[in-house]
């Protein structure tokens, strides 16, 4: 029966973290940049990997585009095809899909956050005016003169956006192939999350909850049985 017990645990354990998934990415559907999470497990095994196999939560983004809106705002920028905008808050970095910028009071373009967008060498993004220009390749023109290049980093084999469009990173990550995106101006994009598909996930894991629940039932009732036989065969 140990096994029974074992097995409702596991599903419920790992059902109630697909859970928590789900809920992250419902609550990331407006929030732009954002990429959709994707929980799988694997197996660890122990000492003795007949009995002891633990599952272990897997997480990675779903790197699809969202779609691009256009904003009017020629500080809004998006990236199509792949690639992250680097921000920096003091001597922290991350990286974003979200790419609202605005002029803060010494120049520098920052999130509504706060945090500072980089160039490909590293310095902070600045402007003297919100009349500029952003080529395809992140080529900032402030009154038709170059002022630098907006930095797009491929994104780390290790980094998950676990909200809030961020993805916190212990170094420097590495440039992205130039062809392989386009900066687009004006515009901003979407959550990546599709809301009906997280609502069936959410149905389907709801009801796997329910299955390891009515396990632990199970077991409760054929302990009963077994302490009740056994109380009759001892008088």
């Amino acid at each position: 029966m140990g096994n029974l017990i074992d097995a409702a645990a596991a599903i419920l354990s790992n059902t109630e973290k697909r859970l928590e998934t789900i809920s992250n990415n419902i609550a990331n559907t407006s929030t732009p940049g954002f990429k959709r999470i994707i929980s799988g497990f694997a197996t660890e095994s122990g000492e003795n990997r007949k009995i002891d196999i633990k599952p272990i939560q897997t997480l990675r983004n779903d790197s699809s585009q969202g779609v691009l809106k256009q904003t009017g705002s020629s500080l809004d920028i998006a990236i199509s095809g792949i690639g992250y905008f680097l921000v920096r808050r003091e001597d922290q970095y991350f990286l974003t899909r979200a790419g609202g910028f605005s002029r803060g009071p010494e120049g520098a373009l920052r999130t509504a956050e706060g945090l500072v967008l980089q160039l490909a060498g590293g310095a902070d993004a600045a402007v003297e005016s919100d009349a500029v220009e952003i080529l395809g390749d992140g080529t900032i023109l402030d009154r038709g003169t170059p002022v630098g290049r907006i930095g797009v980093y491929a994104a780390p084999s290790d980094g998950v956006d676990r909200g809030g469009g961020l993805i916190r990173i212990a170094s420097e990550p590495d440039l992205a192939d130039e062809g392989a995106y386009e900066v687009r101006q004006a515009m901003l994009e979407s959550s990546n999350v599709v809301l009906s598909d997280e609502m069936v996930a959410l149905m389907a894991n709801t009801r796997q909850a329910e299955g390891g629940a009515q396990l632990v039932r199970l077991y409760d009732q054929l302990i009963g049985q077994a302490i009740t036989t056994f109380a009759r065969a001892g008088r």
